[in-house]
């Protein structure tokens, strides 16, 4: 618990002595999320040159996730090998071809994984009523789907943490050791997501820094319409928008803290594993 603790406040200085990079990557976010709300509504349907715009839009914005996902995380593995104090704002946009590949390559992957696992979720919410009634039967008292639904839901959201820690842990070693040994690491990695500092590090980064950005985003305080009302809901998102910054730079900077802290592997003799110190070469 010693290391958890000095990884998390190692992380939570870094991130407040970058108050720049904060507020810079939450604008981009900003604009990122009101691109995509403005896409949803895009008549693409109407004119064949509105479609070629709609694509070229949702390309872009493609583009730019990657770019933010990339660049932040690399960021992260930098600033965790080097034991930086804080992020810089350069660093955070990736430069030359290799980084922008992997980035591509890992958010078309992981929106598949997500998209994925959000329909098995769905699939299993579905047997809420019939689990209720197997319960029912059993315990002979009553028992409502609601109740099976939500302790379903608060399952999902644990394994949801592990999943996003996979990935997130993924990205991290992609960008630090390239396709090949990142393949390879998977398995590590799924198991480390599973349990100890990258589970609970997890944790705090949905629980604590998505629940308050939550509660200000449902918040609905009592405002004279006008001036006031619009406001205070500028303040409140945005207040959640750099808070879900936060979270996620939280995230990497501790489980770019605890890879860089890992013990090396042992150096052998020639054909075994650790004997090659040279990085081997990515794919890209």
């Amino acid at each position: 618990m010693k290391t958890a603790l000095a990884t998390w406040k190692w992380s939570l200085g870094v991130i407040a002595r970058s108050p720049l990079v904060l507020l810079a990557l939450a604008a981009v976010a900003a604009a990122w999320l009101y691109g995509a709300y403005r896409w949803l509504w895009f008549p693409a349907e109407s004119a064949g040159y509105l479609l070629v715009a709609g694509a070229l839009w949702a390309l872009v914005q493609f583009l730019v996730l990657a770019g933010f996902v990339a660049g932040t995380a690399g960021s992260a593995t930098d600033a965790a090998a080097e034991g930086g104090a804080s992020l810089g704002l350069r660093k955070t946009v990736p430069t030359g071809r290799s980084p922008w590949l992997r980035g591509l390559v890992f958010v078309a992957v992981a929106s598949l994984v997500i998209a994925a696992v959000h329909w098995l979720f769905t699939f299993v919410n579905t047997f809420s009523l019939e689990v209720a009634s197997v319960l029912t039967f059993r315990s002979e008292k009553p028992v409502a789907p609601e109740t099976v639904e939500s302790v379903l839901v608060w399952i999902e959201n644990l394994l949801w943490v592990v999943v996003l820690g996979f990935l997130l842990n993924l990205l991290l070693a992609l960008l630090r050791e390239g396709w090949r040994e990142a393949v390879r690491a998977m398995p590590r990695l799924l198991a480390g997501a599973c349990w100890r500092l990258p589970f609970l590090t997890g944790l705090v980064s949905v629980f604590v820094f998505g629940g308050f950005a939550c509660l200000l985003v449902t918040w609905r305080p009592q405002a004279p319409p006008g001036f006031l009302d619009y406001a205070q809901v500028l303040l409140r998102n945005g207040i959640a928008l750099l808070l879900a910054v936060a979270a996620w730079l939280f995230w990497a900077l501790s489980l770019a803290r605890q890879s860089a802290a890992a013990p090396a592997l042992p150096q052998t003799s020639a054909g075994t594993p650790g004997s090659d110190p040279e990085p081997h070469a990515s794919d890209f």
